[in-house]
């Protein structure tokens, strides 16, 4: 089994990351790993994207591709328990775009190189769709939701919804590819039925691009001003409304990490939501709605300005985990 710009995960890659400890288990110890996920019994197929060309086609900071490898670390040494068993779990590896960035210089020519790793990404999550598996998408940047949007589309033979958590829509223009638009352009090749987004804000979209989203129906938004600035509407009451309007049909989840306040990411915020709220976001959506796919996207542990932060693998792996809980406690 090739993939382009692929590297399957094997015991040299759990061994550097894996710290067993004497009188527990911890979940990479119980994990199922390597190329062939159609025979393993686990419900999830985790996966890794390692690229920061969308975000540098969308003019922001390089990092994204920093995420994967400090998830990897935190989420192999969680607890293997009753709540969550890594027989659930078979982790396939992770795509590594970073190379072919090297001789981009400009907006122009990380956008140029969108398109393949479109052309990687969608048809292996088509693949795992179609073996009755959950993709469970880690690290890169929002242009990511497109092709796997496409990939689950094309095993479904429909259209699919999303729900995003996110502080932008990510439908900008079809100006090229990167990751302000791949709902845009989702929806624009037949692949995305429904939007919701939760936690927009009113600073960092434009008229334009809302205008172009009032024109389409069946997409919905509240904007974080309204929940937290205005009280119009409770997050938990937010997110119960989309709940309700996804119920019963296919439903990919987003989580766009500069949603949450203090995360580092290449649009990071000092106002947003709370760890909490995602967590909770991540973990009823699970629990509630037929899903297809869960992307977190947009995290960073290192940023090209230098900014570090080693805390951020440890939350994906919370928001992960919880995801997974949701399902299996469906």
């Amino acid at each position: 089994m090739e993939i382009n710009h692929f590297h399957f995960f094997n015991e040299k890659s759990l061994n550097e990351d894996l710290k067993p400890r004497t009188g527990e288990i911890k979940i990479g110890e119980k994990i199922s790993f390597g190329s062939d996920f159609k025979n393993s019994e686990a419900r999830f197929v985790l996966l890794g994207i390692e690229e920061s060309i969308g975000v540098k086609g969308n003019l922001g900071l390089s990092g994204t591709h920093t995420a994967w490898k400090s998830f990897l670390k935190a989420f192999l040494n969680i607890q293997h328990t009753h709540k969550l068993g890594g027989e659930n779990i078979h982790i396939l590896g992770n795509f590594n775009f970073q190379e072919l960035a090297e001789n981009a210089h400009n907006p122009d020519d990380y956008r140029a190189l969108v398109p393949i790793m479109d052309s990687a990404i969608s048809p292996l999550i088509q693949e795992i769709s179609e073996a009755g598996k959950i993709p469970l998408v880690i690290g890169g940047s929002h242009a990511n939701a497109f092709p796997i949007i496409k990939g689950v589309s094309q095993a479904k033979n429909s259209a699919i919804n999303v729900m995003n958590l996110d502080a932008h829509a990510d439908y900008r223009a079809l100006e090229g590819r990167h990751s302000g638009n791949p709902f845009s352009t989702a929806k624009a090749e037949g692949f995305l039925a429904d939007y919701s987004i939760l936690g927009l804000h009113e600073n960092y979209n434009s008229q334009n691009m809302l205008d172009e989203m009032m024109k389409q129906k069946g997409i919905r938004y509240y904007f974080w001003e309204d929940i937290y600035l205005r009280n119009r509407i409770q997050f938990e009451e937010a997110l119960a409304d989309f709940i309700q309007i996804n119920q019963n049909k296919s439903c990919g989840i987003e989580l766009d990490m500069d949603s949450i306040r203090g995360v580092l990411s290449s649009a990071m915020t000092p106002s947003g939501f709370s760890s909490t709220e995602a967590r909770y976001y991540a973990y009823q959506t699970g629990h509630h709605l037929q899903v297809t796919y869960l992307h977190i996207c947009e995290a960073a542990t290192e940023l090209e300005t230098g900014v570090q932060d080693g805390s951020t693998g440890k939350l994906l792996s919370y928001l992960a985990s919880d995801f997974m809980k949701g399902i299996i406690e469906h």
